[in-house]
């Protein structure tokens, strides 16, 4: 495999501070390698690591396997291919995540959609052969999913210890049935859910935290922690402040970075479908009242029309980068340097052209981020230039 390296197209141009940062406002250009760690990989949707040095992918189709001296295991972690749906695009096995008990508990949890077209997320135990045990499935929540996109898929613990779920509006284009702003259904949300068995009564997969917005169950869903978003492709982290960053997918112009922080004083509504990014979606001249601009923007004219969200970068590898944020977008390949400023506004620096087909990033043990390619199956992690 070879390394890619390739520098950045910059410009620099007036921050206005009241908006967010956009592709329009690139201050620096700034360089960075992508080294291949592995490859053999069938259209990986997720990477991610169990609070050791073990790699774990998560593959469309519905297989996980890790990475072995730089290729795919031969023995895959887990395979549910009987029971996941990747006939759609935007289907298939969405999300993997591991709680910080993981290696005294021995069980993780998964998105996808199942052969009917909705999503299930689930818990699987891992067995004493190291691998999950396909009939360990223990169904956590269900959602009906109208259309075949937009189901969203990212799960990830947070610092609280609790599982958060992304959900897409149900698909089609413009969300037809209103759901982002709906907050009876779970659909264009985060869900924050306890999972820890030790807290869960029996019979129950879940209970609602005390402190969720809605958690009497009053004015929303108890599940429901964020909403107005179109398709979360990805959220993550900050893992020295908790915060929140979503990647939400546009409609027909605007792709953004939203910021949720970890202690909201309320359900953040992120605006779709009233609006897209920054702009009006459904008419001009929209109410914007209680809604939460993104922290960083670009339009389709600008450089894509899919983003991947990724993380804050706290590794060795690139000692200038610490602190920042990493994106980029499916379509064209690009990938944004998101720094956040003092006073809470955010530049974007770039974009650096991949040359890859972006659907995941992921990061280690260490804070090393890594990125795949939907198409080539060929997983990467970001180095300094040559």
């Amino acid at each position: 495999m070879t390394r890619l390296v390739l520098s950045v197209f910059a410009a620099i141009v007036l921050l206005v501070s009241s908006l967010p940062a956009s592709a329009q406002d690139f201050v620096e250009g700034f360089d960075v390698g992508f080294e291949p760690v592995a490859e053999g990989f069938d259209r990986p949707t997720v990477i991610t690591n169990a609070g050791d040095d073990t790699l774990y992918v998560a593959e469309q189709a519905g297989i996980i396997s890790t990475i072995v001296d730089s290729e795919r295991s031969a023995t895959p972690f887990l395979d549910i291919t009987d029971r996941v749906n990747d006939a759609g695009n935007e289907q298939g096995l969405l999300g993997l995540a591991f709680p910080s008990d993981y290696t005294d508990s021995h069980v993780f949890y998964v998105d996808y959609i199942d052969n009917n077209g909705n999503t299930v997320v689930s818990r699987f135990t891992v067995d004493d052969s190291g691998s999950a045990d396909p009939a360990s499935e223990v169904v956590i929540l269900q959602q009906e999913q109208p259309y075949q996109n937009h189901n969203g898929g990212q799960l990830a613990f947070g610092p609280d210890g609790y599982l958060y779920i992304g959900l897409g509006d149900g698909g089609s284009q413009g969300d037809p049935n209103g759901n982002g702003q709906n907050l009876q259904t779970w659909l264009g949300k985060i869900l924050r859910i306890d999972v820890d068995p030790t807290v869960v009564p029996s019979g129950q997969t879940y209970v609602i935290p005390e402190d969720n917005p809605f958690a009497d169950g009053q004015g929303g869903l108890p599940e429901i922690f964020a909403y107005g978003l179109r398709n979360p492709w990805r959220f993550s982290f900050d893992a020295e402040n908790g915060n929140l960053l979503i990647a939400d997918v546009g409609q027909d112009w605007i792709e953004e970075i939203n910021l949720l922080p970890v202690d909201p004083d309320a359900a953040l509504n992120f605006g779709w479908n009233v609006m897209e990014g920054d702009t009006c979606y459904l008419e001009e001249g929209c109410d914007t009242t209680g809604i939460t601009l993104p922290i960083m923007e670009y339009t389709h004219n600008e450089g894509g029309c899919s983003v991947t969200g990724g993380y804050m970068y706290y590794g060795e590898n690139l000692p200038d980068f610490t602190g920042t944020y990493f994106f980029g977008d499916y379509c064209t390949g690009y990938v944004w340097q998101g720094v956040p400023g003092d006073d809470g506004s955010w530049t974007m620096n770039g974009p650096v052209q991949s040359g890859l087909a972006i659907s995941t990033f992921g990061v280690d043990i260490n804070g090393e981020i890594y990125v795949a390619d939907l198409n080539t199956g060929i997983i990467y992690r970001l180095e300094a230039p040559l």
